[in-house]
Formats: structure tokens, C-alpha cells, sequence
């Protein structure tokens, strides 16, 4: 039976957000194949990651810390969000974005990254405000964390409190398309997502992966000659061997990706940005990760080379 998380993150269990989550779970009780359980981030207790990197020095052991995401993989977060088939997060917009428990919950699964587990697992999001707004802007963050985390995107709904009565059916026809896929990820198992697969699949999504690449890898440039790698490998700051050949490949591919966007042709520009990313991380992660803050070598899941 497919498993569906829907994790509910208001501090108020009776408010607008928590209607549209129980919207959703009331049209899905009678899915066939489908167990669905809600997660009110509030009752549980977890606290930000130390940056202790056990889980990389030791990939499979879960978290070190003692809380429910944690304890070497025991906590119940933990292991609630490992055996899911699909993750729908529920979420009020605080300080024009995702709220603080939210962006807390996501930041935690990071452990489970080392592991393969969310490379392809379906998520959704709503986010709804009832204030100044920003529900877009929000929606745009679970997107980026999305794509962060290699999930695959089923959408975003931004509501306003305005408008949630009309918000309802949207909302249960986003958790349908959830539901599709939970079963589907269940029946068939999980299609890990290739890099190349993750740029094509985030081109035109609510965060932008191409512009927002583009973006990071070039200051706000956009140019290629003030990009961070370029001037990277100008200035000698990347000294490891290792990281100097990969970060050579980063600049033949990231002129391509360039020329691409600049003519317009964004699936031709993600296909050139996956390989960049490719060698990017193994570069950065080679010059300044792997005998400096992390002391471990790359996890085998993380960007692998060998898919170039």
C-alpha cells in the first residue's frame, strides 16, 4: 500500500491552513491502496543540523542528534519520512515565505540524502497567508527545496484566505495528482531522477532551476567571464588537482549552457547546467568540503560522474 506524509506545519490546528490540509486527507479516505497519515510539526520536537557531517562520514546510520529526527535513524520523523511514497507539506506563509517549521522539517531530511531516499520521491505543497500575502513566494521556496532535494515535483498551490473557498477543490485536486503518484512510486518503485532529468523537469517551475543556476554561478551577473568558477580558476583559489580538472569541465560546459540561454533555448541550456552541476559539486566539494569541513569523502548518491 502506497504511503502518503502530509505534514501539517500552522501552530494553529484549526485555522486556514489546517482546513486545507484536512480538505485534502477527507477527498483521498477512499483511495484504494493508499494509508495516508497527518504530522502536526508542532508535536514533535527537533531542532536545527549541527553540521556534524555523521551522516556522510556514515552513510545508512541516520542522524546522531537525539530528537525525532534522529537518534541514528530511529526517530519517528525519520523513519515516518523514509518508508513514504510521497511528501505533501501544508503551510502557512510567516515573513512573506515558507514558515520557520517548515524550512526546519526540510532542512532535516538532508540525511537521507547520502541514502538516495528523496531522489524522486513526489512532493507538493500548499501555502497559504491571510495577511499582506506572498503565498507565490512561498510556493517558489518549497519549489527550490524541492528541486534541492531531487524530489519529483508534482506543484504548488498558493492560496490567499481571500479566496480559500475556491482553494478547496484546487487543493484536493493537487493531493489527487499526489496520490497518483504515491501509488504509482509504491507499485513501480522509485525512479531515481537523473541531474539531467531534475533541470529539464524544473525548467518553467515555480524557482526557475536554469535562471536560478545561472544566477548563483554567475554572482547576478549572467556573464560568463564574472562567473565563480571562471574567476575561480583565474585567481588560483582552486589549488586540489582533482578540483582544478573538474572545475575545468565546469567552464567548457557552463559557456555552452550560457550560449543556449542567451539564444533562447532553455531545455538545450538545462542539459549543459546538469553536467555543470555535476562538476561543480565535485570540485567545491573536493577544494573545500572533503579534508576541511567534512573529512569524508563524496557520497556515491551525490551527483555521481558516472552518469556523464
Amino acid at each position: 500500500m502506497a504511503y502518503l506524509m502530509v505534514v501539517q506545519c500552522s501552530g494553529r490546528r484549526k485555522g486556514y491552513t489546517a482546513s486545507l490540509m484536512q480538505a485534502v486527507v477527507d477527498s483521498l479516505q477512499n483511495r484504494d491502496n493508499l494509508e495516508i497519515e497527518t504530522y502536526h510539526v508542532h508535536d514533535y520536537q527537533f531542532g536545527p543540523c549541527t553540521s556534524c557531517f555523521q551522516c556522510i562520514k556514515q552513510v545508512g546510520s541516520g542522524c546522531i542528534l537525539d530528537d525525532d529526527w534522529g537518534r541514528n535513524g530511529q526517530g519517528i520523523l525519520y523513519r515516518e519520512f523514509k518508508r513514504a511514497n510521497a511528501l505533501l507539506m501544508v503551510d502557512p506563509v510567516h515573513g512573506w515565505g515558507i514558515s520557520s517549521a517548515a524550512r526546519l522539517f526540510m532542512e532535516r531530511i538532508y540525511p537521507t540524502f547520502w541514502e538516495g531516499v528523496p531522489y524522486g520521491l513526489p512532493f507538493a505543497s500548499i501555502s497559504c497567508a491571510s495577511n499582506q500575502g506572498f503565498q507565490y513566494r512561498a510556493t517558489e521556496e518549497f519549489c527550490k527545496l524541492s528541486a534541492s532535494h531531487a524530489f519529483r515535483y508534482i506543484g504548488g498551490l498558493p492560496v490567499h484566505a481571500a479566496y480559500i473557498d475556491r482553494a478547496y477543490q484546487k487543493a484536493c485536486e493537487l493531493g489527487a495528482r499526489l496520490a497518483d503518484a504515491a501509488i504509482d512510486d509504491e507499485r513501480n518503485g522509485r525512479k531515481k531522477l537523473t541531474d539531467e532529468e531534475i533541470f529539464l523537469m524544473y525548467n518553467g517551475t515555480p524557482w526557475d532551476i536554469i535562471d536560478g543556476y545561472i544566477q548563483n554561478l554567475t554572482n547576478n551577473s549572467f556573464t560568463y567571464e564574472d562567473s565563480v568558477p571562471v574567476k575561480a580558476l583565474a585567481e588560483g583559489k582552486v589549488n586540489n588537482i582533482e578540483a582544478r580538472e573538474h572545475m575545468v569541465n565546469v567552464c567548457e560546459h557552463f559557456k555552452l549552457a550560457l550560449d543556449h540561454y542567451n539564444r533562447q533555448d532553455r531545455q538545450a541550456a538545462a542539459r549543459e547546467l546538469a553536467l555543470v552541476a555535476k562538476f561543480w559539486t565535485h570540485a567545491t566539494y573536493k577544494q573545500y568540503c572533503e579534508g576541511i569541513t567534512v573529512k569524508a569523502d563524496i557520497p556515491k548518491t551525490y551527483r555521481p560522474l558516472d552518469e556523464v
